[in-house]
């Protein structure tokens, strides 16, 4: 290389040049043929000379702040720098300054080396981005949500938390294509944010159809009924979807308070127990939190979760209580028993419950059923066992029925087996009605005693005791009205004579087979 490197000399300072010969071949070849940006500055930090790399980088006017801005404090600091490029957009570089010595070890010149460092920092930018952000919605997500709503508890005033489930997303998909849900989704984050444009608001999805909205409260901020009234409105427009108007609506759980310091991530489960509470009543509906019912909540929720354990370990047990006719024990019933040691006894009905709200209905089915054969033989009595409503409507129940009679060796007749009333006159899928009318024509067909409990005595159950020939029905006995129980009574002659009898806990008179506690 022959010709010399172009020198640019600093203001106000004598003209230094640097001839390319001057330079060792290694570095010139470098220096020239670099691809990242190199400067030299003489020991007072005039500039000296620039690469052909970084004068296409940067203007003549940078070049000389490169030394001035980032002043040495040692033999290499390395600082990120911000410029702007020809097309006046943000450029980003890292320019590592470097100082070569002398013999006698006095700064001699100094380097900078300066990289475009743009390209990785908007990729980071838009990997962070990502990572922070719903991609359908472009809103915050769960990560970025709770740094946020720790720093809005951090200061002072009062917030409100309001958590969203938009109901019927599922329906969407299944019947207009996971598109026109994702439409449906995109549309609830813009009316969200709409409805809040005016609050110092942050809306934010963290779920598949859950949405939460963090309000910083002002004097101006509404009631809760208010925002649940203005959050309702902006949904209720339909949505275009597919050619189609999709009504929207959603459940919603609120909570406002000013305690600095509170736990996220306890705000965020209130505020998500709520919903789960107002939705219980139906679809769009909203509640506002309720510090003792959430306490009774979180007991209840803590029982179920240990249920698995205790059903595991044999905390669990079956007892058998005798079941008369005309004060002859005629059977005996097998009831659940649990007695946990903090939340005291637990009933059988309640350990249905909670075993449909676990999905361990199947299981508990299982072994409830083998353990009450298996006493029923050994008794030569029969036995009657009542199942949940998840229980009555499972496709496979037969299955276990089968196995435990084979196992225990036990006549089908002496089982009976009470089926849930709800199942049949609860709203609910076709196909759940259409598994129940299957389940009781298997077991009638096996012979096996069959009974509903919970009985209301509403047409399908009326149905289901002449067509399938039930040996008795249990009826869900009123407390105290009496036009109500003017109305059982005159409804149970008309259930014996078709062939069926009462069963009663105690507390119905006249029963034919009464359960004895």
């Amino acid at each position: 290389m022959t010709e010399p490197v172009r020198v640019t000399a600093a203001e106000g300072s004598a003209p230094t040049a640097i001839e390319a010969w001057a330079l060792p071949e290694l570095f010139r070849q470098v220096f020239v043929g670099s691809t990242a940006g190199i400067a030299i500055f003489d020991a007072r930090g005039a500039l000296v000379g620039a690469n052909p790399a970084l004068e296409a980088m940067l203007p003549p006017e940078d070049l000389a702040t490169l030394f001035v801005d980032t002043p040495p404090t040692a033999d290499e600091t390395r600082v990120q720098r911000q410029f702007t490029d020809a097309a006046g957009e943000p450029m980003w570089t890292e320019v590592a300054l470097s100082v070569v010595r002398d013999d006698d070890g006095r700064p001699r010149w100094h380097v900078a080396v300066v990289e475009d460092t743009t390209e990785q920092r908007v990729l980071r930018d838009y990997l962070r981005h990502q990572a922070l952000h719903d991609v359908l919605t472009g809103l915050p997500n769960r990560q970025s949500f709770l740094p946020g709503l720790e720093r809005a508890l951090s200061r002072p005033g009062s917030i409100t938390l309001c958590y969203l489930d938009v109901d019927s997303v599922a329906i969407v998909n299944d019947g207009l294509g996971y598109e026109a849900g994702d439409e449906l989704l995109k549309v609830v984050a813009q009316r969200l944010t709409a409805v809040f444009a005016d609050e110092n608001a942050t809306v934010a999805r963290i779920g598949g159809d859950e949405f939460v909205v963090l309000i910083e409260d002002s004097p101006t901020t509404p009631g809760i009924s208010a925002l649940a009234e203005a959050i309702e409105t902006a949904l209720v427009e339909p949505v275009r979807l597919a050619g189609h108007g999709v009504g929207v609506s959603a459940g919603m759980g609120f909570v406002r308070t000013s305690a600095r310091g509170s736990d996220a991530m306890a705000l965020l489960r209130q505020a998500h127990s709520t919903l789960r509470r107002a939705e219980s009543g139906g679809k769009g509906q909203w509640g506002i939190y309720d510090a003792g019912q959430d306490a009774r909540d979180r007991a209840r929720s803590s029982l179920i979760a240990t249920m698995p354990g205790a059903l595991q370990n044999g905390e669990i047990a079956l007892d058998y209580l005798p079941v008369d006719r005309d004060g002859e024990r005629v059977a005996v019933a097998a009831r659940l028993r649990w007695h946990e040691a903090e939340y005291g006894p637990v009933s059988h009905d309640e350990c249905l419950r909670f075993a449909d709200e676990l999905g361990l209905s199947g299981q508990l089915a299982e072994w409830v059923l083998d353990e009450a054969c298996a006493f029923a033989a050994a008794e030569r009595l029969p036995v009657l066992v009542r199942l949940s409503p998840d229980q009555s409507r499972d496709p496979d129940l037969t299955a276990p029925v089968v196995e435990a009679l084979r196992t225990a060796e036990l006549p089908p007749e002496l089982l009976w087996l009470s089926l849930s009333a709800r199942c049949l006159s609860a709203p609910g899928q076709a196909e759940d009605l259409d598994v129940v009318e299957d389940n009781l024509i298997a077991l009638g067909d096996m012979g096996v005693r069959l009974l509903l409990h919970d009985v209301t005595f509403g047409l399908p159950e009326l149905s289901a005791v002449e067509r399938h020939g039930l040996h008795g029905v249990q009826p869900a006995v009123p407390t105290g009205e009496a036009l109500a129980r003017q109305a059982l009574c005159a409804v149970l002659p008309l259930v014996r004579a078709a062939g069926a009898l009462i069963v009663s806990d105690g507390a119905l008179p006249g029963a034919d087979l009464v359960v004895r506690s």
